[in-house]
């Protein structure tokens, strides 16, 4: 983190609109960040609400800002003895085969959308058998969905959603064929971006209108390229057509209210936000997987349907099975059992004590006894100790 990023909080950080128009996401972003923030819709009164030292950020002097908000920020916190809890640079995390085979397979029916041909279909169905299958298993493909990727990469963002969608159906109590076929559509929601020029997905600004109205017209190009390529596939189609939709009309390309949506695509669309929120944008970093929960949560009933949101927060948690977490008094551990009623207290198997010393008979630890012990804060597994 630079020192501008942590400039003392009784600055503000200043944004002049001018003719730009922010869209809810990055308007919600600059508001997460550690600043009272203002607006100036007219240049000329920047001299009236900006102080000395204030932070500005204007259309024109955007990109700077974008490139610091990409670096992932991670919490200052200490242990109950006041020492630092102690992080390492993240080294590279292990390969998931599984993983990297969707997101090879992504990689190569995206490519082949670009090309105007059609992409493997039936590949990408083989895929999401195993993707199910695995997920029954285990959550190793959950915690690889929540490890970083490059600020916008289609590819592992489409492996992700179709991994997050798929545990939410398994939530829902859903039959091997429908977990199957939400898995599928989460591989290949996102194929109509392929035909979008790539500088535009890349451009860290505010896209201009003419742009966003060609973003509202990838899931009618996605629905278009499937009905060429799967023409008996009807649910598939379907669900990449209305994955951003919205419950209220809010969504696109056609306004549709959450009684008319494809049940697919009502766990695409949390999936997906869930996703995009987990991991960085150009505009901003990630947030961790509880704020990212919370800030889903908020967004029930009036953006996505309440029973799906339940079934990603049940599934998911603050902190998924088996991914590791530091105690505030220090220790690592991994999460063995979450309680939905209770989601910031799950029982951790201790491995490795405060001074990152391997723990050779390790117990464990359910925090919802222990009061006076909290999760400092998750960890990725690129971050854990050597040992």
């Amino acid at each position: 983190m630079s020192d501008q990023m942590s400039e003392p909080a009784d600055r503000k950080l200043v944004v002049v609109l001018g003719d730009t128009e922010l869209t809810e996401e990055v308007r919600a972003a600059l508001e997460s960040l550690p600043w009272p923030v203002r607006y100036v819709e007219d240049p000329a009164a920047l001299a009236e609400r900006a102080e000395s030292g204030d932070l500005v950020l204007t259309s024109l002097g955007a990109q700077p800002f974008a490139e610091e908000a990409t670096q992932p920020s991670r919490e200052s916190t200490t242990t109950d003895s006041g020492r630092p809890l102690r992080a390492r640079s993240p080294k590279p995390f292990e390969p998931n085969r599984l993983y990297e085979d969707a997101r090879e397979y992504l990689d190569e029916t995206l490519a082949a959308v670009r090309q105007s041909e059609d992409p493997d279909v039936d590949r990408g169905r083989l895929l999401a058998e195993r993707m199910h299958t695995d997920l029954l298993r285990d959550n190793s493909l959950i915690n690889r969905s929540l490890e970083p990727h490059d600020t916008y990469d289609l590819a592992s963002h489409s492996v992700n959603v179709a991994v997050l969608s798929g545990k939410i159906a398994l939530g829902m109590v859903s039959g091997v064929e429908d977990a199957v076929e939400v898995i599928h559509a989460g591989l290949l929601h996102d194929i109509g971006m392929a035909k979008l020029p790539a500088e535009m997905l890349r451009n860290p600004g505010t896209w201009s209108e003419r742009e966003q109205e060609s973003l509202r017209q990838h899931p009618v190009l996605g629905a278009e390229i499937l009905e060429r390529c799967a023409p008996r596939n009807e649910p598939l189609r379907r669900a990449v057509l209305q994955e951003h939709e919205r419950a209220q009309g809010q969504g696109y390309p056609y306004g549709l209210f959450d009684r008319d949506l494809d049940p697919i695509a009502r766990i695409l669309g949390v999936a997906d936000v869930f996703e995009a929120l987990s991991h960085p944008r150009t505009y901003r970093s990630p947030f961790t997987a509880l704020q990212a929960l919370e800030r889903v949560v908020g967004m029930q009933d009036e953006y996505f349907s309440p029973q799906v949101v339940s079934a990603l927060v049940n599934e998911i948690s603050a902190f998924p099975l088996d991914s590791y977490v530091q105690i505030s008094s220090g220790e690592i551990g991994r999460v063995v059992a979450t309680d939905p009623g209770n989601i910031l207290r799950p029982k951790v198997q201790l491995v490795w004590d405060a001074d990152w010393k391997r723990i050779p008979e390790s117990g464990t630890l359910d925090l919802s006894t222990r009061p006076d012990l909290t999760v400092a804060r998750a960890l990725l597994d690129s971050e854990l100790p050597i040992t």
